[in-house]
């Protein structure tokens, strides 16, 4: 039992952080929180129909820009970056996912 706990403590520490910070959510303002459960399915149902369009224009911009480069692969950052020495690549792979999101976050006003 001590090594379940103690491997998963950071799970644990989390779930039951989400449980506390709900529940003292809801006794400070029931209606407030009733409120936003109610809206919680609109939220949800948002991100599903924006999160594959973003990922997928994001993805664009990242193989565009990691081609103008010269990568042509995941594997050629890596290699790059890891065996090479030169983290450069990697730092503008994780840029660019970045940079393409913040600018959709701007662009697209749902």
């Amino acid at each position: 039992m001590k090594e379940f706990f103690g491997r998963n403590k950071f799970i644990i520490t989390m779930l039951v952080t989400l449980v506390a910070g709900q529940g003292l959510s809801y006794l400070a303002s029931p209606a407030s929180y009733q409120a936003f459960s109610e809206g919680l399915l609109r939220i949800l149902s948002m991100i599903a129909f924006w999160g594959p369009i973003i990922a997928i224009i994001a993805s664009t911009f990242v193989w565009i820009v990691m081609n103008l480069l010269g990568f042509n692969s995941l594997e050629a950052i890596r290699h790059e970056s890891v065996e090479q020495n030169n983290p450069a690549p990697a730092i503008l792979f994780v840029g660019t996912l970045i940079a393409s999101v913040l600018f959709l976050m701007l662009v697209i006003k749902p």
